[in-house]
C-alpha cells in the first residue's frame, strides 16, 4: 500500500465518522454528547488526507531516483487495509441498535442501584405518569415501593422475553458506548398477547406490590393497556 492509498483510507474513515455524526447513526454506538468530538475527528482525518496527498514526496527534489526512493521507503503495511473494515460494515450492513438479544443475555446482571439522592414522590396527575424503566425499578426497591404504590404509570421501551414465556418492557443504558451497555426490564403481567420481540411499546398500568429488582421477585407491572410506539432516534437511556 502506497502513501496515496494510505491517505485515501484515512479519508474514508473520516467520511464514515462525518456520515454517522451528522445524522443519528452515531447514537447506535455512543452517547449523545460525543456528537461534536466525532465531527471534529472526522474533519481532522479529512484534513490529514488532503495534507498527505498534497505534500511533496521525500526525494522528489533529489533528482533521479526520487520515485524509487519513495516506492521503497514509504510503503505502508498491507494490514492497514483492516482499518477500513468497520467503515465498510457501517455503510453496507448498518448494524441496528442493541436490543432484546443483549437484554435477554444480561438478564442476570446486577441491577443498578438507586441514586443516592432522595427519590421524590411522583407528580400529581389525573392520568398515568411517564416513568423510565430503570426509575420504576428503583422506586419499587425503595421504601417498599411507596412512591409508585397505587399509581398509574406508563413505561416505554422495547419488548424482550425469557425462556418461561414472560415478556418485558425493556431499556438499555450506556455510560459511554455500546460496549458498556446494561439492561433494565420490567415484567408485564395480565397481558398475555405479547407484542413482537424488539418492537417498541408503551405499557400503562400499576406496580405489582411485593415485586422488586433482583431474584425471583423481579419488578413487575400489571398492564391496563399496551400501545405500539415508534423507536426513538436515541434508543438508549
Amino acid at each position: 500500500m502506497t502513501r496515496t492509498t494510505q491517505a485515501l483510507v484515512v479519508g474514508f474513515l473520516g467520511a464514515v465518522l462525518l456520515r454517522l455524526s451528522l445524522g443519528d447513526g452515531y447514537l447506535r454506538y455512543v452517547t449523545g454528547w460525543m456528537k461534536w468530538p466525532l465531527v471534529a475527528t472526522g474533519v481532522v482525518l479529512l484534513g490529514l488526507t488532503v495534507w498527505m496527498l498534497l505534500r511533496p514526496a521525500p526525494g522528489e527534489h533529489d533528482g533521479e531516483g526520487g520515485d524509487d526512493h519513495d516506492a521503497h521507503d514509504h510503503k505502508v503495511p498491507a494490514m492497514t487495509w483492516l482499518a477500513i473494515i468497520p467503515g465498510v460494515i457501517v455503510f453496507v450492513a448498518s448494524p441496528p441498535s442493541l436490543g432484546a438479544y443483549l437484554a435477554e443475555r444480561r438478564a442476570d446482571d446486577p441491577v443498578a442501584a438507586a441514586p443516592d439522592a432522595e427519590i421524590l414522590p411522583l407528580p400529581a396527575s389525573d392520568g398515568p405518569v411517564d416513568v423510565e424503566v430503570a426509575e420504576f425499578m428503583w422506586r419499587a426497591g425503595v421504601e417498599d415501593g411507596a412512591t409508585i404504590k397505587d399509581r398509574d404509570v406508563r413505561l416505554t421501551g422495547f419488548v424482550s422475553t425469557d425462556e418461561s414465556g414472560n415478556w418485558y418492557v425493556t431499556r438499555i443504558a450506556i455510560a459511554c458506548c455500546a460496549a458498556d451497555a446494561s439492561a433494565s426490564r420490567v415484567r408485564v403481567e395480565d397481558y398475555d398477547d405479547a407484542p413482537e420481540r424488539d418492537s417498541w411499546v408503551a405499557v400503562t398500568g400499576r406496580w405489582v406490590e411485593g415485586t422488586a429488582p433482583g431474584g425471583k421477585s423481579e419488578t413487575a407491572i400489571e398492564a391496563a393497556s399496551v400501545e405500539p410506539r415508534e423507536a426513538p432516534a436515541n434508543t438508549y437511556q
